[in-house]
């Protein structure tokens, strides 16, 4: 079994210093079914106060974070992230057609196929992100394009809905 640190999802902007934002026992925000979801398809976004160039940076979101759009205002959107932090990120810097999933169990566990009973292959840190490729009942198919792949429970993650194939229905 191989640990996976990170990659971190977000820094905050304090002056010239950079903090982690990752609060370790905080509950993912309530997933609803018909949300928009898109996730950052930089390198990184800046989330900012107010929807505009200018506005004061909050934090810096990195590429296939997960976000939930919570309102919509010209070439910009008010999201929310797994923890439930928002602020206004531009469109351009999002896709509405990439699912992926953070991390949101103090330790997710991913397994070489989509049963409690498969292999432990990857323990991932909380907030690590990761894309969706399929789904099979409670489990998803995922990886981050690097080294990590396997299945993952649903309830170890927050984000994107799953992609719809033949194999997510239970």
């Amino acid at each position: 079994m191989l640990r996976r640190y990170g990659p971190l999802l977000k820094l905050a902007a304090a002056g010239s210093w950079a903090c982690l934002l990752l609060a370790a026992g905080a509950a993912a925000p309530a997933q609803t079914s018909n949300a928009d979801f898109f996730s950052v398809k930089k390198a990184k976004a800046v989330v900012r106060t107010e929807p505009e160039p200018k506005a004061k940076a909050l934090w810096t979101i990195w590429r296939f974070a997960p976000v939930e759009a919570m309102s919509y205002r010209g070439d910009w959107i008010r999201i929310r992230d797994f923890e439930g932090d928002g602020g206004w990120v531009k469109k351009s810097d999002l896709a509405g057609d990439v699912p992926t999933v953070a991390v949101t169990a103090k330790e997710g566990k991913v397994r070489a196929g989509p049963s409690e009973k498969q292999k432990v292959v990857w323990l991932l840190d909380r907030g690590y992100a990761l894309r969706v490729f399929a789904s099979k009942g409670d489990w998803l198919d995922i990886g981050d394009l690097d080294a990590v792949s396997g299945w993952i429970r649903r309830d170890e993650v927050w984000g994107f809905p799953p992609p719809k194939n033949p194999s997510s229905e239970p």
